[in-house]
């Protein structure tokens, strides 16, 4: 226990131990001087040394810590496993270092760094443990205050980085790599200018520059560029980094994303934009009161309403002043009650404007209630009022007028609920359904409604799904006896002030008279008046569903094109209202004829189409036999027996059909049948289709001959049987083509006549012929003959129709210096047959210029004969068909010297043309005919030819 029990003394030679002890004193002061704390314990474990130092470190004396265990001393807190470490590196005789917390006799603790180091006998035996402490407290704190400072950089949700005084990055945390995308490798050692804008350059390098110059720190919203080239903004806060002596290394910076903040902000700013705008669109203002303070506040459009001046200030005097004395009291009451009680405001009162107007302004207002029941606050809003009053007081105005209107109206008026239950019916509805009040009211509309009809509220909640209001139609209804009437019928959907539907207001027209006359008018836009088939018109539609229907059943459906042969023949004989009977007698006859659900229409004048669905090309002919085996039956017209027949002509639709095409097609096969004798049946075929298809060529062809003015003008002369002398020229069209040369009229004048193109080639003609003519006569004058010579020119029933012919001929004959005795125009037979009335008046002007008119092929015609001595015509010249047969058929002869005898009767001249033999030519002369033409004499010659003639005054042998 260190107590001294004994002194022994023993002598021996003490000189090298001496030196031995004055070594250990120095190396004992060394250890007391060192700064480390230093320990020696032995091995069981109790203190042997403790320096100044260790006293300091550890706060016990050396005479309270030597001799005492080391474990009361040094209270270590460790965790086993690092003592089970200390002590197993000890027995292995090697050094250990390590760091573990003390706690002191005061109960502070601190952190050391010891390094222990084994102690050996001479005979190498453990004897002690020296240890060497220090205190690493301070740098211990300071390491885990950087820990702490970079796990709160690392894991900041910030962006934060640093820079040189110069701009470049230093340092950067994983937030500023989510928020900028730029990694840390591409960002450290670059200049910060790359994620700044390029309009904000300038003022990241200015904060710089201020921050360099003694700025503690910056503040700044801002925006930032992103890797991919977006923007972000961003609060940003820099400050800057010293060194020990104070001086600016650097900068830190922190960024954040305030997008959401900032878009938050300027939602706000909109809302409020879009608030005061509401306002001012709905005229509301708003207000608030402050008890306490009695500060009052308001918006800018209860300024507004009131037409105060912007810059005054709020106060509760501006509205007193300016409320009209009839609703003084009542307005202070209303705020008094607020205030002192909280009572809620909501009440109209009047103002005297400052336009000097009185307007009507409707408040609204709560009170905020301190819990002691005392009125903090008021709030409310104010809104314009006037025209809502003005409305209510128009309305009412208008209530009362339709009271009125609705008792009173001539239109059948009804009120009814959402389910079509009539609430209220006018005395016009009760008349229009022949129904009292109490039959109609609370009784849905289908009662009164035609079976046939889609109910009305079933029609109108239809309507309102679609999203209208309104409905209107033209619909049938029932009165009580079965009768049926129309009703045009408005609805109209009734709703409150906030839009819910509330109940209907109908209106019902009586319109059954004119419903009647559109039905009639209806019918006659689609029937013949006088058959009563279906016209053209619905023809064409009945074509068009055929169609489809045999495209979708794969099925044929055939058109039969019929004409009745010589029509215009009843017409003339027995008059144009027996004409109209027969077409009605026809047209029963077709239908009783055809199959049930074939459709035969009157397609104009005596030709009728016949249509037939689901039906074989033997079918259709059956079907067109037995039409023409009707029609050929005996007919009674009037008084009138009679047999008459009809050309029929069938196209079978293919895939390509149209209905134009069809009745195109049947049109042509119809054709067909009366060019090959009338009374038959023609089917379309490639034959007809080829023609039809050359004949358009061909009309094309006219046209582009018409304007390159291919048409050439030659003349056969008319010889004067008597003397011989060539008297007169027909002028003929030819078409000179430049790929067929010559064509002549048969080829091509039909299908002119037919496209119109006659009307401007024979005016060129008719042009052409009176120029030539002048010359021939300017020649026959120089050569001292007579020049009376004529030219002859054909016009063709649509020349004939042309508006004012006769003008156009007149300013021929004046173009060209031409006497209108002269001019001889032919007239075909078919200008006769046509309007009776239209070329007596024509006619009738030609002769009032003094041509001469002439009836062409004469005697062909049925007609000829009678028309004989209804126009002034001056001669008429013999066909050729009676011609061919002078002198060998005694038919001929005899037709040829009735003619003559008849025109010699009537003072007609005749000439005969096609004259082809020496027999025909002295027959002729034998009957007495005047004049002749034809190849006996010569052929048509060109212009040249015939001014040859006219040069040798050509007379031919007529005896």
């Amino acid at each position: 226990k260190g107590e001294i029990i004994g002194i022994g003394i023993i002598a021996v030679d003490v000189t090298a131990r001496t030196r031995a002890d004055e070594a250990m004193r120095f190396q004992s002061d060394l250890l007391a001087a060192a700064g480390q704390a230093i320990v020696a314990v032995d091995m069981d474990r109790i203190v042997i040394y403790w320096n100044r130092a260790a006293e300091e470190m550890y706060g016990w004396s050396t005479a309270e810590a030597v001799g005492r265990p080391s474990v009361e001393v040094i209270r270590r807190i460790e965790a086993p496993d690092r003592a089970a470490t200390m002590r197993d590196v000890m027995r292995r005789h090697q050094k250990w270092s390590g760091d573990y917390e003390v706690t002191l006799p005061d109960n502070s603790h601190i952190t050391v760094f010891v390094t222990n180091m084994p102690v050996y006998d001479d005979d190498g035996e453990l004897v002690a443990v020296i240890g060497s402490s220090i205190d690493i407290t301070e740098r211990k704190a300071a390491e885990a205050t950087g820990r702490r400072l970079s796990a709160i950089v690392e894991g900041s949700g910030d962006a934060i980085f640093s820079t040189t005084n110069e701009g470049i990055v230093t340092g950067w945390n994983p937030a500023a790599e989510a928020l900028f995308g730029f990694t840390t490798d591409e960002m450290i050692g670059q200049p910060i200018e790359l994620i700044a804008p390029p309009g904000r350059k300038i003022e990241q390098s200015g904060m710089r520059e201020r921050l360099f110059a003694g700025g503690g720190h910056e503040h700044l919203e801002t925006t930032r560029r992103r890797k991919d080239g977006t923007l972000v903004d961003v609060l940003v806060t820099a400050s800057s980094t010293k060194d020990e002596s104070g001086k600016m290394v650097g900068l830190s910076v922190i960024s954040r994303d305030v997008t959401e903040r900032i878009t938050a902000r300027r939602v706000l700013q909109a809302s409020l934009r879009r608030l005061a705008e509401a306002q001012r669109i709905a005229q509301l203002g708003s207000f608030e009161l402050d008890v306490a303070t009695g500060v009052l506040t308001w918006s800018e459009e209860y300024g507004r309403i009131l037409g105060l001046d912007p810059s005054l200030k709020p106060s509760r005097g501006v509205l007193t002043s300016m409320v009209h004395p009839d609703d003084a009291v009542v307005v202070a009451e209303a705020w008094a009650a607020a205030i002192e009680r909280g009572h809620p405001i909501d009440h109209v009162f009047r103002i005297i404007h400052p336009d000097s107007q009185v307007r009507f302004l409707h408040a609204r207002a709560v009170s905020e209630v301190a819990v002691d029941g005392s009125v903090i606050k008021v709030a409310g809003t104010l809104m314009d009022n006037t025209e809502q009053v003005n409305a209510d007081r128009v309305r009412r105005e208008a209530e009362l007028r339709f009271e009125i209107g609705f008792e009173q109206s001539a239109i059948g008026a009804a009120i009814s609920d959402l389910d079509g239950i009539s609430l209220r019916v006018n005395s016009a509805m009760c008349l229009f359904f022949e129904r009292s009040k109490e039959m109609l009211i609370g009784r849905p509309w289908t009662d009164n409604t035609h079976p046939d009809e889609v109910p009305l509220g079933q029609a109108v909640l239809s309507r309102l799904s679609a999203g209208h209001d309104t409905y209107e139609d033209e619909r049938r209804f029932l009165r009580p006896d079965g009768t049926v009437v129309w009703a045009l019928t408005h609805a109209t959907l009734v709703r409150d002030e906030v839009g819910e539907p509330q109940y209907f207001f109908v209106q019902l027209q009586d319109i059954t008279g004119r419903k009647l006359i559109e039905q009639e008018l209806a019918h006659q836009a689609l029937h013949d008046s006088l058959t009563g088939l279906p016209n053209r018109a619905l023809l064409t539609d009945r074509l068009v569903q055929g169609l489809a229907r045999a495209t979708r059943r794969g099925s044929q459906i055939a058109v039969m094109f019929l004409d009745i042969d010589q029509f215009k023949m009843v017409n003339d004989s027995l008059g144009h209202n027996a004409g109209d009977e027969l077409l009605q007698h026809v047209a029963r006859r077709i239908a009783a004829a055809i199959r049930p659900g074939d459709t035969v229409a009157r397609f104009g004048g005596d030709e009728f189409v016949i249509v037939c669905d689901d039906v074989s090309t033997v079918e259709a002919v059956q079907v067109a036999e037995r039409v023409l085996g009707e029609l050929s039956k005996r007919w009674h017209i009037g008084t009138q027996e009679m047999h008459i027949t009809a050309s029929l002509g069938i196209a079978i639709a293919d895939k390509h059909a149209t209905p134009e095409s069809l009745l195109r097609d049947s049109d042509a096969a119809m054709y067909r049948a009366k060019e090959r004798g009338r009374g038959r049946i023609e089917m379309f075929d490639e034959a007809l289709r080829f023609k039809a298809k050359r004949r358009l060529a061909t009309a094309s062809a006219l046209h582009v001959a018409l304007e390159r003015e291919e048409f050439v003008v030659q003349y056969q002369p008319v010889v004067d049987l008597v003397t011989g002398a060539m008297v007169s020229a027909e002028a003929l069209v030819r078409w000179n083509h430049p790929d067929h040369g010559l064509i002549l009229p048969a080829d091509f004048i039909s299908l002119a006549e037919e496209t119109g193109l006659i009307v401007p080639i024979g005016a060129r003609v008719l042009e052409q012929a009176c120029q030539d003519l002048r010359a021939w006569q300017g020649m026959g004058m120089s050569l001292g003959v007579d020049a009376s010579f004529s030219i002859a020119v054909n016009l063709s029933v649509r020349q004939m129709l042309a508006p004012d012919i006769a003008g156009l001929i007149g300013d021929v004959l004046q173009r060209t210096g031409v006497r209108a005795r002269d001019l001889c125009l032919e007239l075909t037979e078919s200008v006769f047959m046509e309007d009776v009335d239209y070329f007596e008046r024509t006619l009738a002007g030609l002769k009032a210029i003094g041509v001469d008119l002439s009836i062409d092929d004469f005697g062909t015609g049925y007609s000829s004969l009678g028309y004989l001595k209804l126009f002034p015509v001056d001669g008429v010249k013999v066909d050729r068909v009676f011609v061919d047969g002078l002198g060998t058929d005694q038919h001929d002869t005899a037709l040829v010297a009735a003619i003559v005898a008849m025109a010699s009767a009537l003072s007609l001249q005749v000439t005969a043309e096609g004259v082809e033999t020496r027999d025909q030519l002295l027959v002729l002369k034998s009957l007495g005919v005047q004049r002749a033409q034809g190849f006996y004499f010569a052929r048509p010659m060109a212009a040249e030819a015939i001014s040859k003639l006219v040069a040798e005054s050509h007379r031919w042998d007529v005896d």
